[in-house]
């Protein structure tokens, strides 16, 4: 038995030199992997960091694009220098709005012709203490613009592509971004005269407020900026700034993530317990062994977790959205309690993307999300999908806490958003869905609500809406319409009906030509429903082409009377349009000075040359444009003056209110004003009574249609009311 004792005590001392070992050696080991990991983090937020600075100095660049690559700028700088131009438009603006310490203006010969330091202007010989550091980065430019004049000699094509460089450059012992941008036309209202071009030249210094601000995107800690040659403290991450010959002129240094020691340290404490105990709890030891493994795991799952989150917003991205719905509706199978997921869609966000240019649209992204993120609870999962859809899990919902959280978003959507290029309103509309059954899949949730996000957008926008079991029924509806509209027009099922418009003396001056669909079954369609469908589904272009024919055929009928004539965006960016229409004109042997084609703000955004050039072909043909629904999207003056357009059609929803708001007839008054300073002509859509009409008259807008005198009638009604065109219409009385 004592040596049976003893060969145990043997054995246990064994098993606990053994044991004692393994636990050295896997503290060793957990010490050098505590040190690889936070190596690898720190590396990693280098990567990021380095990356970032890049992209930070060619968005500099980005900005000075719009005010060199300008019409004005070309008749400006080039054609014949205006010192007081340059300094509004360069100096003042660029200091301004983009933080641009000092711009300057190189003329062909790469000498200086404009100078400012923020906004005001100095002597032009002050660009020589810049010129050097400068002076690579003008080079590169100058090499560019020799390069694009050789491919348009190649090629005979005109490039109109920014041509521009960038650099960080230290100058009187402080750091610079350096920007040089070659001046060209946009529009080519604007022709260069000299053999090169101007150069715009700005510096904007690296200093406290833009660390802060890049620290503040990149979420770095203990920011500082030292020379190459600092000694940097231990244990911090660091980045060489250096110049275009990558010669050293700073380091940007913070301290990094350390993911690895904070878990050492919380391990610590109790891993000094285990080898007190270890003689008499070596299972346990194993179990603290294995936990250690398990926290090095979960901390390594840690490190990656950028992989589960948005680049631009920081906030989860669609991956782990799913992940929390899923966990959130597995949650179901255990209680009663019930998950709202909430859809967001910004509602002008494609308008202003594609008005300002898509670094304006992801500023707006950026804003919108940290807004709508900081009306959320922490129980609550806030993602951004894609673009500018977001996503809510609610967890322990009911209808009216997800009314209440959908309302809040909202309203704090509905506030203004203060960008670089300005103040603007997106707005967002948002469809919910509540689930109470644990067996639904998550994508199946995000689609219920997606389409009530289709209803709430339906329904006017900055709106929220509940799923409803008949939106899918209203899905399947969609789909069987579409496919009876591809056989409606062989069918004779669609036709046209004209509202008439009355002058100021009451008679009839016009008619408006309105698409109707008859559906054998389903009785007559409002457009409102089937043109959407129209345009989803490709028809547009037959339906507009049916359209155009029936009106012209009809028109002859009324030879006096303008008709008017809708047109979609769709139809205007069909590269074949026009000579369709020349084409229908021919055939039909119609005068397009009848006829007023009638589109829609949305059509002029973006500036689309080729949109430009097409209702410029339209009207020189003899049909003259009008701008339907004015003032219910981004109305611009700019658009009124580049756009060949001669009247405004106000919108019913402003009319509505006329002598119910003061603000509606302030607006309407506005809208007249507007249109006779720009020599247009006007006319008010949706008039209904009385007061109305006596509203109009007295804020100068004579031209008018609406349910007051006639609702829309087919063709045959108008010959009686056209036989009657020179007597005042008799207000008829109309069912709505």
């Amino acid at each position: 038995m004592a040596k049976s004792g003893k060969l145990k005590a043997n054995y246990f001392w064994l098993l606990t030199s053994l044991v004692i070992g393994a636990l050295i050696l896997s503290i060793i080991a957990g010490i050098t992997l505590v040190k690889h990991f936070d190596t690898l983090s720190a590396t990693r937020e280098e990567n990021v960091v380095q990356n970032g600075l890049r992209s930070r100095v060619t968005e500099v660049a980005q900005m000075v694009v719009p005010q060199a690559i300008w019409d004005d700028a070309v008749k400006n700088l080039d054609n014949r220098f205006d010192p007081e131009w340059a300094k509004q438009n360069i100096g003042v603006f660029l200091h301004q709005t983009s933080g641009f310490e000092s711009t300057f203006v190189l003329d062909a010969n790469n000498h200086t012709v404009f100078a400012a330091k923020k906004a005001q202007p100095i002597t032009t010989s002050d660009y020589d203490r810049l010129s050097k550091p400068a002076s690579h980065v003008v080079s590169e430019v100058r090499k560019l613009e020799t390069a694009r004049a050789r491919e348009t000699r190649k090629s005979g094509k005109t490039l109109s592509d920014p041509i521009q460089h960038s650099a960080i450059a230290r100058l009187d012992g402080n750091l610079f971004i350096v920007t040089a941008t070659l001046v060209q036309p946009d529009f080519g209202t604007s022709v260069l005269r000299h053999s090169r071009a101007p150069i715009v030249v700005t510096t904007m210094p690296i200093d406290l407020t833009f660390l802060k601000s890049f620290a503040a995107r990149y979420l770095l800690t203990g920011v500082k900026l030292g020379g190459p040659e600092d000694n940097l403290e231990s244990g911090h991450a660091y980045v060489v700034i250096g110049d275009e010959r990558n010669e050293p002129l700073a380091v940007i240094a913070w301290q990094p993530q350390t993911p690895g020691m904070d878990m050492l340290q919380q391990l610590g404490p109790p891993t000094m317990t285990m080898l007190v105990l270890l003689a008499a709890a070596a299972l346990t030891l194993l179990r603290r062994g294995r936990n250690m493994a398990e926290g090095l795991i979960a901390s390594e799952a840690r490190a990656a977790h950028l992989a589960y989150y948005d680049a631009l917003t920081g906030h989860p991205n669609r991956v782990l959205f799913f992940d929390r719905l899923g966990q959130a509706l597995n949650q179901i199978r255990r209680n009663e309690n019930m998950v709202a997921v909430h859809a967001i869609d910004l509602d002008r966000f494609k308008e202003i993307n594609d008005t300002f240019g898509h670094h304006v649209g992801d500023e707006l992204i950026f804003q919108a999300a940290k807004r709508l993120a900081g009306t959320c609870r922490v129980t609550e999962t806030f993602a951004r999908l894609s673009g500018d859809e977001f996503a809510i899990v609610q967890t322990n919902a009911d209808v009216a806490g997800a009314a209440r959280l959908a309302q809040r978003l909202c309203d704090a959507m509905s506030q203004p958003f203060d960008l670089g290029s300005g103040r603007v309103y997106a707005g967002c509309s948002i469809g919910v869905t509540l689930v109470g059954d644990g067996q639904i899949e998550p994508g199946e949730a995000l689609r219920q609500a997606d389409l009530a996000l289709y209803r709430a957008k339906d329904a006017g926008k900055g709106q929220f809406c509940f799923f409803e079991t008949e939106m899918d029924n209203a899905v399947r509806v969609r789909r069987e319409l579409e496919d009876d509209l591809r056989e409606a027009l062989t069918r004779n099922e669609l036709f046209l009906a004209y509202q008439p418009q009355v002058g100021r003396s009451g008679a009839m001056t016009g008619v408006e030509a309105l698409i109707r669909w008859q559906h054998p079954t389903r009785g007559l369609i409002a457009p409102n429903f089937f043109i959407p469908i129209a345009e989803q589904s490709g028809l547009i272009m037959q339906i507009g082409l049916f359209a155009l024919r029936r009106a012209f055929e009809d028109s002859k009928r009324w030879k006096d009377l303008k008709v008017a004539i809708n047109v979609s965006a769709t139809q205007i960016r069909l590269k074949t349009f026009v000579e369709e229409v020349t084409a229908l004109v021919k055939e039909l042997g119609v005068n397009p000075h009848q006829f007023e084609l009638e589109i829609t703000e949305g059509i002029l955004l973006g500036d689309d040359i080729d949109t430009q050039n097409r209702l410029a072909a339209l009207r020189t043909m003899g049909f003259s444009l009008a701008l339907d629904d004015f003032g219910t999207g981004y109305s611009s003056l700019s658009y009124l003056q580049r756009y060949p357009i001669d009247k405004i059609k106000i919108d019913r929803s402003f009319i509505s209110n006329l002598g119910v708001e003061d603000e509606a007839g302030a607006l309407v008054s506005a809208i007249v004003k507007l249109a006779r300073a720009m020599k247009l002509s006007v006319i008010a859509e949706g008039v209904e009574t009385d007061d109305q009409l006596t509203h109009l008259s007295a804020l100068g807008c004579s031209d008018v249609q609406g349910y007051l005198f006639s609702k829309p009638v087919i063709a045959n009604e108008i010959d009686d009311l056209y036989r009657d065109r020179h007597h005042a219409m008799v207000h008829q009385t109309v069912s709505a």
